[in-house]
């Protein structure tokens, strides 16, 4: 299943860990995205932290800055680190918006605004 989703590979007893990003997630594996040439290890727990679980990886291929891992041990539970929120878009609550009519051409006369402590005025 593609997926986009931020992530670390934690190794050295997950004293260490790199960024990531899992692009392909199934039971058995994913395909992960390391960037700025990160050297990856042969074997890792890639944490998903928006699913709320890590895992037990060993890196089976890479292609430039893609990998292949398999997942080595189950699926453990960790601390959701922030929680994903979807709205369902309902297209009975939209009102069009009418579009006005045409008028004369607008005139910029306005003096341009001066910055106040940061602030427009």
């Amino acid at each position: 299943m593609r997926v986009f989703k931020g992530a670390h590979a934690a190794f050295n007893q997950e004293h260490s860990a790199v960024p990531c990003i899992v692009r392909d997630l199934s039971e058995t594996g994913a395909k992960v995205e390391f960037n700025l040439g990160w050297i990856v290890p042969s074997h890792f727990t890639l944490f998903i932290e928006l699913d709320g679980f890590k895992v037990e990886c060993e890196k089976v291929w890479h292609k430039g800055d893609l990998y292949g891992v398999r997942f080595t041990g189950p699926r453990m539970p960790t601390e959701v680190a922030r929680k994903q929120r979807v709205d369902l878009y309902d297209a009975r609550n939209v009102v069009e918006e009418t579009r006005p009519q045409e008028t004369a051409a607008p005139t910029f006369n306005r003096q341009p605004k001066k910055p106040v402590f940061g602030k427009f005025k």
